[in-house]
């Protein structure tokens, strides 16, 4: 049995998450749906898991359990709308967590990185119909994104992260995509991996800077989950805008 943990926000959308398995994602317009793509998540997070040499049980049927369930999140799955804070967030993060996470993010990376490199030009910069943003804008927004998760740490964190990537937010936002994907995700590593070495931060924490809900709580439990779960939301995001099955391996 896998426990989940699952939201619904004020948008009408449900998202969820595997609590053992970082980094996994499934969202629905409805209950019953975001159970069936868990289930559908699952299988795949496992496959994903075997495929870059981690040991796990290949339990290709898993049976799911909601361990957490949070209603009324403001503005879920909108570009500065809320993520929920689960009780299995709350806790310190032991560096062998940390190391983790870090294995699990460079996994992520990698994946994002190959699907973006095999798609035309052309293809980047195309907004199809019905969409906002094109694959260029969504990963500008994944960089974006990552380093909000980095603010929400608190000025220290704002600091170092500036420190390690060489340069302000300004000169970031210039450099060509695959230099500035590089440049936030090198900084945000160092930056994380000092907070955690030094261990001087609240348990949970608030910051009323950048973001639309000061009241929001975060913990580096939830900083570190969101940099994997966005990351792998907007992978498949991208492989429906390349009308690829979301799931299936590269």
């Amino acid at each position: 049995m896998y426990p989940v943990a699952i939201e619904e926000g004020t948008t009408g959308m449900w998202y969820g998450r595997f609590i053992d398995f970082p980094g996994t994602h499934a969202r629905a317009r409805e209950r019953p749906r975001l159970l069936q793509e868990l289930s559908a998540e699952c299988a795949y997070h496992i496959q994903w898991l075997h495929r870059h040499g981690e040991k796990i049980p290949n339990d290709s049927t898993p049976d799911i359990y909601i361990a957490e369930e949070v209603t009324g999140i403001r503005e879920l799955g909108e570009s500065g709308g809320e993520v929920a804070l689960f009780q299995y967030d709350i806790h310190r993060v032991t560096q062998a967590e940390a190391d983790s996470f870090f294995r699990l993010m460079n996994y992520s990376r990698n994946d994002f990185t190959a699907l973006i490199q095999s798609i035309p030009h052309n293809i980047l910069s195309y907004v199809p119909e019905g969409k906002q943003r094109s694959i260029v804008d969504i990963i500008h927004h994944v960089c974006n994104a990552e380093e909000f998760y980095i603010s929400r740490l608190g000025k220290n964190a704002d600091q170092l992260f500036n420190a390690y990537s060489g340069m302000k937010e300004e000169s970031r936002n210039t450099l060509p995509l695959k230099k500035r994907m590089d440049t936030v995700r090198t900084a945000a590593l160092h930056t994380l991996q000092e907070i955690l070495q030094k261990g001087e931060y609240p348990l949970v924490f608030t910051r009323s800077e950048y973001c639309v809900y000061p009241d929001e709580k975060w913990t580096v439990h939830k900083v570190l989950r969101r940099f994997l779960e966005h990351e792998r939301e907007h992978y498949y995001n991208i492989k429906e805008y390349l009308h690829q099955p979301p799931r299936k391996p590269p």
